[in-house]
């Protein structure tokens, strides 16, 4: 090494704390806690979350034994509200991680994590992390892939496994699971103020960093998780809960949408594909409040965001199908898809005909003693070729059965 060259200066090493809320009480905390002894990278720091509602808390914090464990004491409330409460007493750590109850990190999980935020992505770190999951029973032991927990998952983990962008992807399903999925940068949730009552902490995270582009999915199951059942019929409550963490996350990115086309780009994204959302979101919903919003909102401030709008980057691009109609093309082909559901529709109607017709001669041949007769010849023929493969070539032993009448006494009916 020359003289002018300067020896590297390695890097500190990122520090990570596991904050463990200890409400409200679900069972497996034990399992969870142990899960955190056996971390090929061990967290800096175990955060034992009490509200005052768990008297076992002194108890747990030796649980492991050989990692850094403190409780710390908050007030009843959300999740959100007690994160914020820790703000400062976790300034000094670069990461954050979290673990609820009855889930349970595999053991290269915070390893994985931290590597996949080392990472940038266009020169900008990343912020949030997500892992695969494996749905488990009250046992910890994976669902049958039939199990239909086990298939709902599959289906929010389906669009991501065959290439959409995550846009899309969290547009057609919440796929990242409880907040024991969530690894994030510390600063990140500065950056990004929800509102403490926000329903769904986890999900309005994990969807601001993926509609900013700070979101990266590990494609390893790194989390074992006991899902809920899937809820068929959405109640009045769980939509609202849904709605609400839409309106909050269109509230943290109020300034975003503003100055960042990608996040305008990706937010327009999200709601397309949420028509067809499979978490309970119901965008014809959402677009009438921000219909409503905006019918309170006052014509200078809509002439001022309309104006806006239209000096941003994608006022100026021609979508393509609009190219497509000009050019006297239909790009949705309406007409081709009335006539193949016109031909669907009549293969439909003939199959139904050749079944009920198949029907009737059926049912004409339950009667028929032609048909027996037929059914104990192939019976016996079928006998005979069995015998004689049996006896290699030699001759076979005379059939002593016969037809179940005698020939002469009765003739088969029909």
């Amino acid at each position: 090494m020359s003289e002018t060259e300067n020896p590297a200066i390695p890097a500190p090493e990122a520090t990570v704390a596991v904050v463990v809320p200890l409400f409200p009480k679900l069972p497996g905390i034990r399992e969870s806690l142990a899960s955190l002894g056996t971390q090929t990278r061990p967290p800096n720091l175990v955060v034992l979350l009490d509200d005052g509602t768990s008297p076992e808390a002194e108890i747990l914090s030796r649980a492991i034994p050989d990692l850094h464990v403190e409780v710390v004491q908050v007030e009843p409330g959300s999740l959100a509200s007690a994160l914020e409460a820790l703000s400062e007493y976790l300034a000094n750590f670069e990461f954050i991680a979290l673990l609820q109850a009855g889930d349970f990190y595999a053991p290269a999980r915070i390893e994985k994590c931290l590597a996949a935020l080392q990472q940038s992505r266009e020169g900008r770190p990343l912020a949030v992390a997500v892992s695969e999951i494996v749905a488990v029973d009250g046992r910890g032991q994976p669902l049958p892939p039939d199990e239909p927990r086990a298939v709902h998952l599959g289906r929010l983990w389906a669009p991501g496994r065959s290439g959409a962008n995550l846009a899309d992807w969290l547009g057609t399903g919440y796929f990242a699971g409880p907040a024991s999925n969530l690894f994030l940068r510390r600063d990140f949730l500065a950056a990004n103020p929800l509102p403490a009552d926000v329903p769904q902490l986890a999900q309005a995270l994990v969807v601001l960093a993926g509609l900013q582009g700070l979101l990266t999915v590990v494609r390893e199951p790194l989390l074992m998780h006991y899902p809920p059942p899937v809820e068929r019929e959405p109640t009045l409550r769980s939509m609202g809960d849904v709605l609400r963490t839409q309106t909050d996350i269109l509230g943290t990115l109020a300034g975003k949408l503003a100055v960042s086309p990608e996040t305008r780009r990706n937010f327009s994204s999200y709601h397309r594909a949420a028509w067809n959302n499979l978490s309970g979101l119901r965008e014809d919903l959402f677009q009438q409040i921000l219909l409503r919003l905006a019918s309170l909102a006052s014509p200078d401030d809509i002439r001022a965001v309309t104006a806006e709008v239209l000096r941003s980057r994608e006022a100026s691009n021609i979508p393509a199908h609009w190219a497509a109609l000009l050019d006297g093309k239909d790009p949705l082909d309406l007409a081709g898809y009335a006539a193949a559901l016109r031909r669907t529709r009549e293969k439909l109607d003939d199959a139904r005909s050749e079944n009920a017709r198949l029907s009737k001669i059926a049912d004409a041949a339950q009667g028929s003693g032609w048909v027996r007769f037929g059914a104990w010849l192939g019976e016996r023929s079928a006998r005979k070729m069995m015998e004689l493969e049996d006896d290699e070539g030699e001759e076979a032993a005379p059939d002593e059965t016969g037809p179940p009448e005698k020939a002469g006494e009765a003739k088969p009916s029909g």
